[in-house]
């Protein structure tokens, strides 16, 4: 009986599979072989297409082609391929790379792979062997079974490539060269360096900057400007919208002389659009991108999570002590693969669900001019989504083909420059100095990108980065202004992403294994990278004297010119070895919970007079707690066992400070200075 060998690919729910691969095949390529299936099971693509499309297979249902077209470096359209270009030599060379794919596809043993891994990883990897091979004017089987072919082409092979071209070689070196491949791949000689290069890619890869506190800050407060602004129009808006709708199905001839009846005309100038039909429709473009940019500040979540958000997504929640919570529910395909999977993210009623309903509204409009009602549903509220693209105006390019709306997908990049400059401040100085404190072994005055005096690159990912950054680092981010919009939103978040979190347990059980691509882990990588960066503020870069065990043991190592790297004390943090906490005294290096500070001692005094190999001791902050702990004992009765106790713990400080004092430190003024 012939052996069947089932696609390892990610299916939808519902979605039916590839034919299976038949053993009867041996090495050749059927070209007639169904490599993909529609929604209706129908065939989609065989072998033997130059294009196979996985659409059926995207866990979104996003438009999916895998492109063979190896030599195009733009594959928008495959129309765009004429018939001159497919060449018999490069005609051959695509069949090698599908029979190739279909190895991938069939014996992967297990490993199911998403629309993602084949489309981002292999192909990829596959078109730079054929082209090569094109270069040489060989086959791809030439450069994969010749070792000298294979170490000059991974010469070629860019640094963001060679982890991705490390797998394939594994994958190919990994299968029977006479049952399966039919012919047995070369050992190069490189591989040593591939695998340095794809490493020193991976630890090098910038992350997404956080965005410096004052203009993280500035974002927020004009978003929120923004939404005032357009919730001062959204009537004129949605009225002039309505009847141009009505007067454009009608076939009635209508101009700007309907912008000005609503009195729109100042609104669509300042916001750098056109007085017309059209400058009405970027405005609704424009208030969605808005809503959207402020989900992502209030909720933490993904690009691609927020633009697929479902037009019923708000759920409150009534919690303890007649607190509501506020949840986003939505679809993520990072917990499981590429499967979808319904996912939840705390937000805020002021802030969040505010961007929700004015993109219902606008939504709304576009629903009603095609007929459709959004569905709340839990099967079909997915086909609605909260941003659906203006082009179903009557004006607009598309027709409702599916059930399924297609949303408004774009990212920040693509917003106009009047936009930007309305959001994004001019980066300063301090703001670069405050980078260069966040990670002080990243050039960032070598990025063009953010050269001071130039607009800050907003990117949406930086907002799920500074989130966590922020949050881990100080509870609440300490602008005043950041606390105030922030205060809820911090306070839930940190139920949510934080260990032992209710809502981050049962949404993780479910699917353990793709924990680590959760905001969970961010959050807590985020918590690793706080304490290694306040461990270089405030020990590495202290300017001045440090005391106490560790503070002396860091001092003595500053001083001889032992510093650590920055990559050491980050796998110290992570391996819990080491730790940074603040501390009224300093910082606290334990990595373990103290034993020593009992009851509601809240000042480490017995850690600095017992001498605690932890503490990292600074004067200032000994002066500081000083004052602050003579000024509140001002307000406790002389006679009473809480004066007594408290006078105790003040007078260790002051002569601890006296003994610090001695040894040279003059960083703040005497403690009966007043004015200090």
């Amino acid at each position: 009986m012939n052996r069947q060998f089932d696609a390892q690919v990610e299916l939808p729910s519902g979605a039916v599979a590839p034919d299976a691969w038949d053993e009867t095949y041996g090495l050749s390529l059927l070209l007639d072989h169904v490599i993909s299936r529609d929604k209706e099971g129908n065939p989609a693509s065989c072998a033997g297409d130059f294009v196979w499309w996985w659409t059926a297979y995207h866990p979104r249902g996003k438009r999916a082609p895998l492109y063979f077209y190896y030599w195009a470096t733009r594959l928008d359209r495959p129309e765009s391929i004429g018939a001159m270009d497919i060449t018999p030599e490069r005609e051959a060379r695509i069949r090698e790379l599908q029979f190739l794919m279909t190895r991938v596809i069939y014996f992967n043993e297990g490993k199911v792979l998403g629309y993602g891994s084949l489309a981002n990883d292999k192909l990829p990897a596959l078109h730079l062997i054929a082209r090569f091979a094109e270069s040489r004017a060989c086959a791809v089987r030439d450069v994969l079974e010749q070792q000298e072919s294979l170490d000059a082409l991974i010469g070629t092979l860019p640094d963001y490539l060679c982890a991705k071209f490390m797998s394939l070689l594994t994958f190919l070196g990994n299968r029977d060269p006479v049952t399966e491949l039919g012919f047995r791949l070369a050992t190069p000689k490189r591989w040593q360096d591939l695998y340095d290069r794809a490493k020193d890619h991976r630890d090098n890869s910038r992350q997404h900057a956080p965005l410096p506190t004052r203009i993280y800050s500035a974002l927020i407060n004009n978003l929120s400007q923004e939404l005032d602004d357009i919730e001062a129009h959204k009537d004129q808006l949605i009225g002039a919208l309505k009847e141009a709708i009505e007067k454009y199905v009608a076939g009635m001839t209508f101009g700007r002389e309907l912008v000005e009846r609503f009195g729109l005309c100042d609104y669509l100038t300042r916001r750098g659009l056109e007085i017309s039909l059209f400058g009405l429709s970027a405005a609704i473009t424009e208030t969605f991108r808005i809503c959207k940019l402020q989900i992502h500040v209030f909720g933490g979540m993904r690009d691609e999570e927020a633009a697929y958000l479902p037009y019923h997504c708000m759920e409150p929640i009534a919690g303890a002590h007649g607190r509501k919570h506020c949840l986003i529910t939505g679809i993520t395909t990072k917990l499981s693969g590429s499967r979808r999977h319904r996912a939840k993210w705390v937000t805020t009623e002021h802030d969040g669900f505010r961007a929700i309903r004015l993109a219902q509204q606008c939504a709304s409009l576009i629903y009603e001019s095609i007929g459709v009602t959004p569905s709340a549903d839990e099967k079909a509220k997915d086909n609605h989504p909260l941003f659906p693209s203006v082009e179903y105006l009557p004006w607009g390019r598309k027709d409702l083909a599916t059930l399924q709306v297609a949303p408004f997908v774009s990212a920040f990049s693509g917003a106009s420059a009047a936009l930007k400059s309305r959001l994004c401040p001019v980066i300063e100085d301090a703001d670069i100095e405050e980078l260069e404190e966040v990670d002080p072994f990243r050039a960032w005055r070598e990025e063009l990108e953010f050269a001071v005096g130039n607009r800050w690159p907003l990117g949406t990912h930086q907002l799920r980065r500074s989130l966590a950054l922020y949050a881990n680092a100080s509870g609440m981010v300490r602008l005043s202004s950041l606390r105030r919009q922030l205060q809820h939103l911090t306070r839930e978040m940190s139920l949510y992403y934080g260990r032992g979190s209710t809502f981050c347990k049962n949404f993780i059980a479910e699917d353990p294994k793709g924990y680590k691509k959760h905001i969970a882990p961010e959050w807590q990588e985020a918590e690793h990278e706080a304490q290694c960066l306040a461990f270089v503020r405030e020990v590495l870069n202290s300017e001045e004297p440090m005391f106490g065990g560790a503070g002396n043991f860091y001092q003595r190592k500053k001083e001889r010119g032992e510093v650590m790297s920055r990559e050491e004390i980050h796998k110290q943090i992570k391996a819990g070895r080491l730790a940074y906490k603040d501390g009224p005294l300093g910082g606290c290096l334990n990595p373990e919970p103290c034993n020593s500070i009992k009851g509601l001692n809240l000042i480490d005094t017995v850690c600095a007079t017992d001498t605690c190999k932890h503490l990292v001791g600074k004067h200032s902050k000994i002066i500081q707690v000083i004052r602050y702990k003579s000024a509140a004992m001002e307000h406790i009765d002389p006679a009473s066992i809480t004066y007594i106790i408290e006078k105790e713990d003040l007078d260790q400080l002051e002569r601890l400070e006296v003994a610090w004092r001695s040894q040279g430190v003059h960083a703040a003024p005497p403690v009966g200075d007043k004015h200090a």
